[in-house]
Order: C-alpha cells, then structure tokens, then sequence
C-alpha cells in the first residue's frame, strides 16, 4: 500500500446535508440531519461538513439551529457550514440566524451563467459579492470559501472570466476557493491541466474541487485534482446529489490513500455504518457492488478465485474488507467450485468424503441453475446431523 507520511494531508468537506439533499425525493429531518452531521464529525472524522443551503425555509434553518447547538457544546462550530447566496445581507442574515458562523457563498464561475442566469454583466455580479462579503464582515460571519458554480465550463468557455472573478475575490480578503465541476463534464485529464492552471495563475490562494460524477468520473477526477494541487476534496455519502450524484466519500478517501498516498482523517471502519444510515434516511438503498459499502464488494463467486484464495490469498489485495470492518466472503452457486463449499464446510465445522462433496456440490449447481440462492445455512440444513461436530 502506498505510503501517506511524505505528502500533505487532504482536506475533506462533505455535502451530503446539502448537495447530497439535492437527490430527487431526499428530505432529511432536523432528526436525521443531526445523527448524520454527528456521525460524520464524531466517527468519521470529515474535516467540515456542509449542513444545507440559505434561505431554503424556516424547518431548514431550525435544522441548522440544532446542528449548530450541537457543534457548539462540542467545540465543533467552526466545522459546520452553509451554503449562501451573492444577496447582500440576505444569506448572512439567515446563516447567523441559525446560529451558524460559517458560510460558503456561492459565485458564478461562467460567464454564460453569469449573464443568462443572472442577468448581470461580471462587474455587476462582482459588485453583488462585494456587498455580501461586506455583510458577513459585518455580521461576523466567516466566509470558508467561495463555490465557482460551473467553473469547469467557465475554463472551457470564458478562461479570461473566470481569472477576473478569482482576483476579484482575492482582492476581497477570499483565501479558500472551490472549484466546481457543476455538470460533472471534465476528465481526469482536463481537471489536471485547469486546476494547475490555476494553482499557477493564483499560487497564494487554496482550492478544493467538487466533483459531480455525470461520466462516473468523479473519483478518478478527484484524484486528478489532488495531482494538480488542489488541498480539498468535496463528497456525499453514497455519491447522493443531483443527477448521477457527487463524489462519493468511501470510494474517493479510500482511492487517496491506496492510489495517491494521501492521508486523510477519515476512520475507514465507520464508513460501512455511516453508509447504512444515510440509506435509511434518505430512502436510497446502497447498490450491492458499490465499492467499499456494498453488500458483495468483498464476495467471491467463482471456485477458481477461492481455490487460490485457500492456498496462497492469490485474490485478495491492499483493499482488504477488514480495513472496514468486513469480512471476505465465497458465494454458493452454479460457479462455486470444490475450494469454495470446502470453505464453508469448515466454516460449520463438517468433514466429507470425497463422494459426498462432489455430490453435495452438484446439489448446489442444480438449485443455483433453477435460480435459487444457496446459503451457508442450506448446507447445515441438507447435511445429516450424524456429521455434524
């Protein structure tokens, strides 16, 4: 496994609270919003997490309310955030009212929907986000970081607008800024060239990339990011977020250690649990080969893989199911070969002839073509008691 002790740790701010809540149908409750900021902070151990958006409703700000309350009894407030909005004291006004000190306001990072969108010639936005950071100085709301909404297209399509903003903002006292593929329209190769691009044009400011995985290209652009320079990573759990979601917390924190020797503070054997929470709450089941949290990612099948497994570990790797708490598992079927039901015979602790495992295993093949499941408990089931020890 690549090692983490020579390069910088990477910072990551986790949106499922309020880009992850932006899934069709997902509405978390003040409830489920707090368990999972806890679980996040206290367990998990992300960076800073992002707990909803300005000026959404009155139950979405008393949801922050009681995050922030919880943060603040526990010396945490400095890592919650909220996302606002270029509106003067509008923004600033409702993230202070729920108790929040931190906001990230979100600045547009095209010209195409600076103008189309807005409806504001770049001065005039530039103007609208000095007046908001003046209203947050005012209010003594900490401005983390400033999202560029679309700027993946913006350094497709407007390279010049998209320097004029940063140095604006700059020269506005912003240090930390986000660099958002919006559309999730980039690849790796693209996010490596615009994000040193930017770290050449701008090296006294921080960026962190947010990745939307429209290509399923997330990951590996986030990796691709960190390459670049970026400091900071944005996630979900379980990938939720618009369209085909965000990056996806467990797979880029695991993929930054074993493929890029990046440290994070992420304890990796809470993943699995925080995963199964956010399902619930979200109503979106986690599918059975999601990388790390899914329910066959750490299943064998075919008979080959557990016979080299049984004599040498020949298909295990660095992504280990113990690092997340999870154990290795061989499937029974059709596939399954002598390796793999003397697996799970020793597992219930039976002793076979030859003859009768070779006739057990052609019960398995039979059943597994009808389209019935076999389980480990099929087996006790079918064996006669007399063998069992």
């Amino acid at each position: 496994m690549p090692t983490t002790k020579q390069k910088p740790s990477v910072r990551l701010m986790d949106t499922t609270l309020r880009d992850g809540e932006q899934t069709p149908d997902v509405c978390f409750s003040g409830e489920e919003k707090l368990a999972i900021a806890r679980l996040l902070l206290e367990q998990v151990k992300v960076d800073r997490i992002e707990i909803g958006s300005a000026l959404v409703s009155p139950a979405e700000q008393r949801a922050a309310q009681r995050i922030a309350d919880w943060a603040r009894a526990e010396d945490r407030l400095s890592q919650i955030e909220v996302l606002g909005f270029a509106n003067g004291e509008r923004s600033v006004g409702w993230v202070k009212g729920a108790g929040v000190e931190r906001m990230n306001l979100l600045v547009k990072g095209s010209e195409r929907h600076c103008r189309l969108q807005l409806g504001l010639s770049p001065e005039e936005h530039a103007q609208e986000v000095r007046r908001t950071l003046q209203a947050a100085e005012r209010a003594q709301v900490e401005v983390s970081g400033a999202y560029l909404e679309d700027w993946s297209r913006g350094m497709q399509e407007s390279p010049a607008y998209v320097g004029a903003i940063v140095e604006a903002l700059s020269a506005l006292g912003v240090r930390r800024i986000y660099l958002a593929d919006t559309l999730g329209v980039l690849g790796p190769e693209l996010v490596l060239r615009y994000v040193r691009r930017m770290r050449r044009d701008f090296p006294r400011l921080s960026f962190e990339f947010h990745a939307h995985n429209d290509y399923g290209l997330a990951t590996a652009n986030c990796l691709a990011a960190v390459r670049a320079g970026a400091e900071g990573l944005h996630t979900t759990v379980n990938g939720l977020g618009e369209r085909a979601g965000n990056a996806c917390l467990a797979q880029v924190a695991v993929a930054l250690r074993d493929h890029a020797g990046r440290a994070t503070l992420i304890d990796e054997t809470r993943l699995p649990e925080l995963s199964e929470l956010v399902a619930v709450a979200s109503g979106y089941p986690v599918g059975h080969n999601e990388p790390i949290v899914g329910s066959n990612v750490f299943t064998q099948t075919a008979g080959i893989h557990a016979d080299g497994d049984s004599k040498a570990g020949l298909y295990q790797s660095s992504l280990a199911p113990e690092r997340f708490e999870r154990r290795r598992q061989y499937a029974l079927g059709k596939l399954s070969g002598r390796a793999s039901l003397a697996l799970h015979l020793a597992e219930i602790g039976v002793s076979l002839t030859p003859d009768e495992h070779a006739e057990l295993r052609q019960h398995v093949v039979a059943l597994s073509e009808k389209k019935q499941p076999v389980r480990r408990s099929d087996l006790q089931r079918w064996l006669d008691p007399a063998v069992l020890r």
